[in-house]
């Protein structure tokens, strides 16, 4: 806690009260605006504090995931019963609160006597708060991040990896260039850039993937403790991903890339082509056209099978 106020004192910035409620106790706790705006944008960026009762329903669903710890914890129902402007008088406590890049000032109304008891509310609301994100560390702008350019991927069982020979081709099953596109991808990041010549001239700003589907993993007990045979290990999936080329660019300029930026192949961009899988690279080679399809003919054995 940072200290405890008995006058009155100006505001120097906007605060606003979270009258709680927490079983037969009530809270009356005084959070900056700026704080309360910030949690909101959790549930919807882009809006601004609604009016009551609104405001407060936004706000409690916005801490519904600490509320329902809380609850959890105290065994008692917590709910958020108004939020007004600020006008309890002292004494109250006045200590700094962090949420992500927010930094504010919160204040508890104390209703009981300092040499008696601390009503069992106040411990509630504090775990609920240290639960709160802190400020993040800063990364610099000069961090280096590898972008990956690929105009393919192909999901093969691992024995075609085995099997494969100089000069077989391989036909993706998402092909972007065969539009004249090329997928770039820094981590979870990508982006969309178009072929021209010997450059990829992006189409918009990166973006994150769309998260896929979690599966719930249920742990039986099996009758057999063995691994699995030669045959299971070959049906295993692999994606293997074609890349045109890699680019070291510092995390501000990946941060600042938009529609128009600009990478430079300094080679065509049909050749030669490299073959990854899991990060790694396992062969290269060319693209060819088979029929109607864009493959990719391999120059030599992959790494996996020499």
């Amino acid at each position: 806690m940072g200290r405890l106020v008995w006058q009155p004192e100006s505001l120097s910035i906007p605060m606003l009260e979270c009258v709680w409620r927490l079983g037969d106790e009530t809270i009356v706790l005084s959070i900056s605006r700026a704080l309360i705006e910030r949690f909101i944008s959790t549930v919807q960026s882009g809006i601004g504090l609604p009016s009551e009762p609104t405001g407060s329903l936004v706000l409690e669903l916005a801490l519904e995931p600490l509320i329902a710890r809380l609850e959890a914890q105290s065994q008692q129902d917590v709910q958020l019963a108004q939020l007004r402007e600020a006008t309890m008088p002292p004494p109250y406590l006045e200590f700094d609160v962090a949420c992500g890049p927010i930094n504010g000032k919160a204040r508890l109304c104390l209703f009981s006597p300092l040499d008696g008891p601390v009503p069992f509310a106040f411990h509630a609301l504090a775990d609920l708060l240290r639960q709160l994100p802190r400020q993040p560390c800063e990364l610099s702008a000069d961090l280096p991040v590898l972008v990956a350019g690929k105009i393919g991927s192909l999901c093969v069982p691992a024995a075609l990896i085995r099997t494969t020979s100089p000069g077989d081709a391989l036909i993706p099953d998402v092909l972007p260039f065969h539009r004249d596109q090329v997928i770039l991808s820094a981590g979870r990041l990508w982006a969309v850039a178009d072929v021209a010549d010997d450059r990829l001239i992006l189409r918009g700003p990166f973006r994150l993937h769309p998260c896929p589907l979690e599966y719930a993993h249920i742990m039986t007990e099996p009758e057999l403790q063995q691994g699995p045979s030669d045959a299971e290990l070959d049906d295993i999936e692999i994606t293997l991903v074609f890349e045109c080329g890699r680019w070291l660019m510092p995390l501000g300029e990946l941060r600042n890339a938009g529609e128009g930026h600009i990478f430079e192949l300094n080679r065509p961009v049909d050749g030669p082509i490299d073959i990854v899988a899991n990060g790694r690279r396992i062969g290269r080679g060319d693209i060819v056209r088979i029929g109607d399809e864009l493959g990719i003919r391999l120059r030599g054995r992959l790494a996996c099978n020499e």
